[in-house]
């Protein structure tokens, strides 16, 4: 799923101890005779965020300065997302600020990595002849060399900058997200074949890291405290299926990586509804580290909706599933991705989504209008509503959904409950509950003037008040 952001500048000092670099160490390549400087722009969500902190682990590794200012570069890398037309508008809006700035400041390289080259290659590299170098997916383990290329002024024409990433573990990033958190992604790909994505012509098909590879990797981001680890994937519910008939699958891998000494809060993201595996849920109930929290995009309701989309699933299973999951799993937040405007929603089958949406009450939600994708079933299916109307529907379905997640909110006011804390920098912390994803769902807001407060704590606090999706709290106690 992408979400809209503005560009993010990877705020990187020079790569070293105080940094959060994670993993095995790497013998640096031969520095070139002045400090060089490196900028990264990152775009789209979580999993891309992992690419973006390889590139970042292997420029450190290589001797290159990393910057968080590109007015500061010698060369600036962008990693690009192409899920749907607003993502690959925001990349291209994006490549165009660096090469002005290489028109018009000291920049003397601009590299675009990632997902838009990865499945437009010969689109962009016709629209931008003034890129340097063009890298697809990879685990950039030759970034470093590359950068050095376009420094030397070469035309590079490698595809990728590195090996398929697919199957091995991701032990050189630097972390840029705040210490209390990290991602991790335990599999690549999807073997779904729903009608309006083109996740697997991008990412390919489902290929997982051998558990081994997955529960080291956790036990480095845990060395370098971090204490909460989300799982993210295209399909992480499909982890191990490609290992064949009998071998690990997602229960087994969540179970070892609770059991990491030192791991304080483990949550799953991305699963899917269809053929889920259900011992998961006794894991979850079993570790207390595992939170009882699951984000499982349904997309649609409608069964000729859901049929559309190639879903695999009809209205009744989708009912039938979620309703377990409650019943399995006592007190679980469920977050939910729905989709509008899809070909073959009409008012009646939105109006079906809209009772679903009152009847069983997402704890969170999100929500994004259908993007035609050329090339896609749906994308060439012209029985849709009007972009404007989808925009009325989203603006319907998420008026309703602010509803329903104030009630939650406001029933969680007067508990006391462990929050995480994610950033301590001004008088007022700010931190999540079990209930809270990080970038996607709400904060807890706790007043801190005295600053006695850090990244990374985990202190009881009791909810004082439910502020639109956000929650205020004081440490409890106080």
């Amino acid at each position: 799923m992408w979400y809209p952001r503005r560009a993010q500048w990877c705020e990187a000092a020079r790569y070293s101890d105080h940094r959060r670099a994670v993993g095995r160490d790497e013998k640096p390549m031969s520095l070139l005779t002045k400090q060089i400087n490196v900028a990264l722009v990152h775009l789209g969500c979580a999993r891309n965020l992992i690419d973006s902190e390889n590139i970042l682990g292997h420029l450190g590794a290589g001797g290159y300065a990393l910057t968080g200012d590109v007015e500061q570069a010698d060369v600036a890398i962008l990693n690009t997302c192409s899920f749907i037309g607003p993502a690959r508008d925001e990349s291209e809006a994006a490549i165009n600020d660096l090469l002005e700035a290489k028109r018009s400041q000291n920049l003397r390289g601009v590299i675009v990595a990632g997902c838009l080259p990865e499945k437009f290659r010969d689109e962009v590299v016709g629209k931008f002849p003034d890129v340097d170098a063009f890298l697809g997916l990879s685990d950039y383990s030759n970034v470093a060399r590359i950068v050095e290329d376009v420094l030397k002024g070469r035309k590079v024409n490698e595809l990728s900058g590195g090996r398929a990433p697919q199957g091995q573990g991701e032990f050189l990033r630097l972390l840029q997200t705040p210490r209390s958190y990290a991602y991790l992604r335990p599999s690549h790909g999807c073997d779904h074949n729903c009608a309006f994505c083109i996740i697997p012509k991008i990412r390919g098909n489902q290929s997982s890291k051998p558990i081994k590879a997955v529960v080291e990797e956790t036990q480095l981001l845990v060395e370098k405290g971090v204490r909460e680890i989300n799982l993210v994937a295209e399909d992480t519910t499909g982890y191990g299926k490609d290992f064949g008939r009998g071998a690990v699958r997602l229960p087994e891998l969540v179970e070892a990586m609770a059991q990491v000494d030192g791991l304080k809060w483990l949550r799953v993201m991305y699963a899917y509804p269809n053929n889920f595996p259900w011992r998961l849920t006794e894991v979850m109930n079993q570790y207390d580290n595992v939170l009882p929290y699951l984000d499982i995009p349904t997309q649609h309701i409608a069964t000729p909706v859901l049929k559309r989309m190639s879903r695999g699933g009809t209205s009744e299973s989708v009912r039938r599933i979620m309703t377990r999951l409650r019943d399995e799993v006592p007190g679980v937040a469920l977050r939910t991705t729905v989709l509008v405007g899809h070909p073959g929603e009409g008012r009646a089958e939105f109006e079906e989504l809209l009772e679903w949406m009152k009847e069983f009450r997402f704890e969170r939600l999100g929500a994004f209008t259908f993007s035609p994708e050329a090339n896609t079933p749906s994308g060439d299916d012209a029985d849709r509503c009007s972009h404007e109307e989808a925009l009325g529907r989203y603006a319907e379905l998420m008026e309703l959904q602010s509803e329903i997640h104030a009630d939650f909110q406001q029933g969680l006011v007067g508990k006391t409950t462990t929050v995480l804390i994610d950033d301590a920098a001004g008088e007022t912390a700010t931190g999540r509950t079990w209930a809270d994803a990080p970038e996607v769902d709400g904060v807890v807001k706790i007043d801190d003037p005295q600053h006695n407060l850090s990244t990374g704590a985990m202190v009881e606090a009791t909810i004082i008040s439910a502020d639109g999706y956000d929650l205020r709290a004081e440490l409890a106690g106080h």
